[in-house]
Order: structure tokens, then C-alpha cells, then sequence
């Protein structure tokens, strides 16, 4: 997936989306203008908030697969993607057991082949998924929506998938992957379907993790790691935090973001600290016999198992529960000590996370 490329600082910037820098003196403008002077636009010495806030987006890059078009189908066209795809419909579980309908790309898909076992394993029989996905841009939540009604690119047939399922009322949950300058309406879209057929659909919307920077490989473990939890802390206030504002003010309750990346920083920062075993570097990009967390600077590492990270922050988030609750689920060639590492890590974020909605005040591994 192409997704974001953030900047290479290692001070933390949470505070971007909420709180303005203070003044030309915030030591971070500071280290922002000494590691990269072209910030500071208009020559003048010293770099501004908006200065700095332009400058951190830019460093995203380009956004060249993400499709801006909003897509209004008439009712006439809306009857047409319905009555031309396959309506899927299966019956409410008494178990608990949830029908999720799922987009996403790469960075998706670990979440949506670990769900279903794992759901099995917990006793949730009935667990059933419906999903249409793309890679890149092309899994983004509004070109799945463009290409159900064939509006994604001239010449790409229509693929009616999710909206004929969602159109019989049977789906409880709907899932998205992120993607470069995602603005709500997107989203908005699917909310309003959904619940114009099932007032009860609750949606989760998957966060993501920065990238593996080409500067951290001459830099030492520890830095890299402080360097990605700076950026992880950005994404979440530029990003993340923004969507959620949006959601909860017009669909409150309704919307809550899986904390993969938080999860992913917390086991980062424990390999630092020397307390993870299993790994031997971050990126496994051109190390030959090397197990860690990123396999190509983006996407997780299957060598590690890490990449089961995004399947136990499904479960946590859909399911609400702690994956560590879930017996008789093993991750193949992952070490026990590890899965019960990510496991942990991933409700950690859950229950800290103030985009998840769960609490679990007396630390049981199941949602208050």
C-alpha cells in the first residue's frame, strides 16, 4: 500500500491537531527548521505554526491513486448495483456471533483472514464476512464505493458486492481501510446506507502505522523507535483524530478506530528495551535471515507473525474482548511467548485509545 510518508523527526507532534505550537520558540519548530530548513517558506528565519502544519502534510507525498470523485447514484442506479449483485444474507447468531462487511487494501488484509479463525476460536461459530477490497488507493473506502456502481475509472465494469449484501439488512458491522487524504464524506456514504437498512450497523475504521523511513537505517534501534513513535503520534492527531471529531458529531457512538499502530509502537518500544525475544530488527528489507516487524519498510512482517497484530485489533474492537481471553487459537510458527505479547499489546491500545470506546476497569479482558 502506498500510504503516507511521514517526517523524520523523533519529537513527538500529538499536540498538532489540537493544540497550535506556542510560538516561534517551541523547541519543536525549532528541530523541525534545523533538520529541515525548506520548511521555513518565506526565508525569514524562523518557522511558523502554519509554516510547520503545511510542512508536515506535504512530507505525506502524493496521493496519486486516491480517487476525489463523489459519487451520488440515483435511486434509479442505486436499484441497479442492488438488484444486479448477489444478496447475501445469513441469519443472527444467538451466540454474539457478528456479519461484517469489509473493504480495505493491503495493510487490510492480515485483519481479514486472522478475524474468522479466530472468531471460530473464541465461539463464535456464525462469523460471517463479506468483503470487496483493492490494492492501494484502489481498497480506499470511496473507490470501493465508486467501483460497486462502476464509477471507479472509464472502462472498469461495476462490481456490485457489498451493496446488495448491505442492502438486506443482515450485516451488523462495517469495516474500512485508510488511505491518503480521506475526508469524511467517504465514509458518510456507507454510514447512510448501512443504516438506512439496519439502524444498529456499527462501523470500524482501521488505523495504520508509519513507515519504515530510509534515514533509520543508519540510525540505532532505539532512535528509530522513538523516531516512529513521533510520527505514530501525529498520524493519530492529523489524521485520526479529525475523522473521529467528525464521526462523533454526527453519527456519536456509531464509529470507533482500531489502535493497530499504537499496539505496533508499544511492541517496538519493548524490543528496544531488550524484551522481545523473538525479533532481531525493525525492517526486514534486504536482511537475510532477519525477523521483524516491518518485511518491506510498510507492510508487516509474515516471517515474525506481527501482521496477526491487525487480526487481534479486529477481534478486540468487534468482539469486544481481549484476544489473551481466546484459547485453542495458536498463530502458526509464532512463539507462544510473542502471540501472548501482541495480544496484550493490542487491548492495551484498545482501552487506552479514546477513538475505541471499550474500558476495562477490572482488567478481566472483556469490555465494561
Amino acid at each position: 500500500m502506498k500510504f503516507l510518508v511521514f517526517i523524520r523527526c523523533s519529537f513527538l507532534v500529538s499536540a498538532l491537531a489540537f493544540a497550535p505550537f506556542a510560538d516561534a520558540q517551541d523547541p519543536r519548530l525549532a528541530t523541525l527548521l534545523e533538520r529541515f530548513p525548506a520548511a521555513d517558506t518565506d526565508k525569514d528565519g524562523t518557522l511558523t505554526t502554519a509554516e510547520a502544519m503545511d510542512f508536515l502534510r506535504k512530507r505525506r507525498g502524493g496521493n496519486r491513486e486516491q480517487n476525489p470523485t463523489l459519487f451520488v447514484p440515483s435511486e434509479a442506479e442505486m436499484n441497479a448495483a442492488i438488484a444486479s449483485g448477489k444478496a447475501l444474507t445469513f441469519p443472527k447468531s444467538d451466540a454474539g456471533s457478528l456479519r461484517v462487511a469489509m473493504t480495505g487494501h493491503s495493510w487490510v488484509a492480515p485483519g481479514i483472514a486472522t478475524l474468522p479463525p479466530l472468531a471460530e476460536a473464541a465461539g463464535y461459530a456464525g462469523h460471517r464476512q463479506v468483503t470487496h477490497t483493492g490494492g492501494g488507493g484502489t481498497g480506499a473506502a470511496n473507490a470501493i464505493w465508486l467501483k460497486e456502481f462502476g464509477k471507479w475509472q472509464d472502462g472498469v465494469v461495476a462490481k456490485p458486492t457489498l451493496i446488495p449484501a448491505i442492502a438486506t439488512g443482515e450485516w451488523d458491522v462495517m469495516t474500512w481501510g485508510p488511505y491518503m487524504a480521506d475526508k469524511p464524506a467517504y465514509y458518510t456514504q456507507w454510514i447512510d446506507f448501512c443504516q438506512q437498512h439496519n439502524a444498529e450497523t456499527i462501523f470500524f475504521l482501521q488505523d495504520a502505522w508509519p513507515r519504515f523511513d530510509t534515514d533509520y537505517k543508519t540510525m540505532e534501534p532505539a532512535a528509530i523507535v522513538e523516531a516512529i513513535a513521533g510520527e505514530q503520534e501525529m498520524m493519530q492527531a492529523d489524521m485520526f483524530a479529525p475523522l473521529y471529531q467528525a464521526f462523533e458529531k454526527d453519527y456519536p457512538g456509531k464509529v470507533h478506530i482500531i489502535p493497530v499502530s499504537a499496539a505496533l509502537v508499544d511492541l517496538m518500544q519493548q524490543f528496544a528495551a531488550g524484551k522481545i525475544e523473538h525479533l532481531t530488527c525493525i525492517d526486514e528489507a534486504k536482511r537475510d535471515d532477519e525477523v521483524g516487524f516491518y518485511r518491506d519498510g510498510g507492510h508487516l512482517s509474515r516471517t515474525s507473525g506481527i501482521e496477526h497484530l491487525v487480526g487481534y485489533g479486529y477481534f478486540s474492537m468487534l468482539y469486544r474482548r481481549s484476544p489473551a481471553t481466546v484459547e485453542g487459537y495458536a498463530p502458526e510458527k509464532v512463539p507462544s511467548a510473542f502471540d501472548q505479547q501482541m495480544r496484550a499489546a493490542i487491548w492495551k491500545a484498545v482501552v487506552d485509545s479514546p477513538f475505541a470506546g471499550i474500558d476495562d476497569a477490572n482488567a478481566d479482558g472483556l469490555a465494561d
